[in-house]
This record gives structure tokens, sequence and C-alpha cells, in this order.
């Protein structure tokens, strides 16, 4: 028993452990810490009971509060209380059906190729015409649109991690604080070279600059790209088909990761193969999570694969494209990985 520490004391400790296992936490622990503090506002001691648990579940007020919600808070709680039970073996790891079924991701957007051509065209329109601007964000959007990267990853990338002559890039150290070395496609490197003689055309080159960089040569903020994106998107009148309120940059992952497995039903890989290494190449934590970002939404967006013609979304059919227009996503062959 430890009825002398604070919940805490308790929750800091089980953060430190695991972050010493490699685990980064960052959102998980400020909901532990949420808890710790509601707890020991309390004054709770001892095993973490059944009610203390779904008292903080459910004290949320306004538009976050509701199920969905709580499940969620329940299900950030569970590991937690199962590491303080060594502690307090009378804890109580609560069941996460305890507020219902969680809910599910929103399906996303699943981009078709004339979208894919028409953002990216669209980005190669911005001003100034002459600039670099335009060609930063066809680029930054496009290759997303064919590795089906994280924002976040295409961002961070160093000029230094682009290896155009091996036709990869390296990723280093981004969520689940893992690292991975990408092949691309030769349409890919072909627009990766036309876009690095640009960019060092107009701003003078250094050993620690970003793949990516603005028109005074910095890293690109997530905001700022995120605002360009919401423009682009307007001009182009895109209708969302997904459960959000409207077209995401992150849904050129999700579309990239659909394409692919439509191209491996096309050619008859085996998808147990298929899907460990496409968990591997999006990075991935495990398997499951790849199951969840193209199975289930293929099924949200009532997607029907059909040998013959592809992929129905709705009344429309996305065939597999016979060529792989500039970056367009769609096409991506990728054949080899490596881990890092």
């Amino acid at each position: 028993m430890i009825t002398n520490t604070t919940i805490q004391n308790a929750v800091q400790r089980y953060l430190d452990e695991r972050r010493q296992l490699g685990f980064d936490l960052n959102i998980s622990g400020e909901q532990l810490m949420c808890f710790a503090r509601y707890a020991d506002a309390l004054g709770h001691r001892g095993p973490l009971t059944f009610e203390i648990q779904v008292a903080w579940a459910r004290a949320l007020t306004g538009s976050r509060a509701g199920p969905g919600a709580s499940a969620r808070r329940i299900q950030t709680l569970r590991p937690f209380v199962a590491y303080y039970r060594q502690f307090e073996p009378s804890s109580v790891v609560l069941d996460p059906r305890t507020f219902g079924p969680r809910p599910r991701r929103p399906a996303p957007h699943i981009y078709t190729d004339q979208e894919v051509c028409d953002l990216l065209d669209e980005a190669g329109r911005l001003n100034p015409r002459e600039g670099l601007r335009p060609a930063t964000y066809r680029t930054l959007f496009g290759l997303i649109a064919a590795t089906g990267l994280r924002l976040s990853e295409a961002l961070h990338l160093r000029d230094i991690d682009v290896d155009l002559r091996r036709e990869n890039l390296t990723v280093i150290q981004t969520k689940f604080n893992k690292s991975r070395c990408l092949p691309i496609h030769p349409s890919v490197v072909q627009e990766l070279v036309a876009y690095r003689r640009c960019r060092d055309h107009a701003i003078v080159r250094r050993p620690d600059i970003p793949f990516f960089v603005s028109a005074q040569g910095q890293a690109l903020p997530s905001p700022t790209v995120h605002g360009v994106f919401g423009g682009l998107r307007a001009r182009l009148g895109l209708k969302p088909r997904g459960e959000h309120s409207h077209a995401r940059i992150h849904d050129l992952r999700h579309t990239m990761a659909v394409r692919r497995v439509q191209l491996w039903h096309q050619d008859d890989v085996p998808m147990d193969h298929g899907m460990f290494w496409l968990c591997a190449y999006l990075g991935h934590a495990k398997i499951s999570d790849t199951n969840g970002t193209t199975f289930r939404q293929t099924t949200c967006q009532s997607m029907t694969y059909r040998r013959s013609d592809g992929f129905g979304v709705g009344d429309q059919i996305i065939s597999g494209p016979s060529r792989f227009r500039e970056f367009g996503g769609a096409s991506l062959r990728f054949t080899r990985f490596a881990m890092r």
C-alpha cells in the first residue's frame, strides 16, 4: 500500500517509468495528471475505486460532455490503474465499455485522383507566381499524397533527410518515437529534385535547412500550412464525403493507404503481408492501427471493392489509374522497406 503518497506522485512515477521505455504520453499524461489533481483535491487515498474513476470521467462540461468523452477518459485511465494495482491490489480497472462502446473515429474524406491533381495544380498557382511559395505548397501536399506522411513529419524533414540519389527519405523520431526510412517512387524523386533546385535558387542553403521552407528560408509553421490549405479547399469547392466537416490535409494520408490496399487487391498481393509492410511504411505503432486506418474507414465511406472496376464511393467509381500523374498518390508503388 502507498496510502501516504498522493495520486499525483503515483501518476508522475508511472509517466517517468513509461517515458524511460520510449513512450511519449504527452496527451494521455496531461489527462492522467488531470485525474490525479481531481482525486487529490477530494483527499482520495488508497485503491482507485469504481466510483472515483467514473466521477472523474463524468466531470466534463459544455460541448466536451457526453458518453463518448467519458469513455475516452476511462480508456486513458486503464493502463495507469493496471500499473497502480501493484501497490493497491484492490484498485478497479474499469471495463472500457462502462459508458457504452467507444465512439469510432469519424470516417475521412477519400480524395479522387482528380481532386489530388486539382489540389496540386491550385497550389502551383499561389501568389507570388514566380516565387518559392507555390512550389513549396505544391510539393508539400504532393509528397503527403504520395507517401502518406503525417503533416508534422513532412514539415520536420531536414534537407539531409531527403536522399534523392538513393530514392528515399528518413523520418526521424516522430510519433511513438519511431524513425523509418521510406523508399519513394521515381516520379516523386523527380518532383523533389525540381523543388530542391527551385528552393536553392531562391534562398541561401545552409547545413541545417529544413527541406520545406518559407520564402524567408524558415521552417513552415503548421497553422500557416493549414490556413493555406483551407484557402485552396475553398477555391476548389471540395465537398467532404467523410464524416468531418471538411476535407483535411490528413485525409491525403488516409487516401494513400486506401489506394495502396486497392492496388494490392488488384495485384492479388497477400493482404497479411501487405498490411505488415503498410504498418511499417506509415509509422504505426501496431498493425491494428493500420487495419483501422484502411478497412474500417473504407467501410464507413460505403466503399466496396470490385475486382473489375475498383472502389465505389456512393455512386462514384474510383478506379485504379493507369499511370502516375505527377505525385498523384493513387498509383504509388513501394516494394522495399527499411526500418531504423
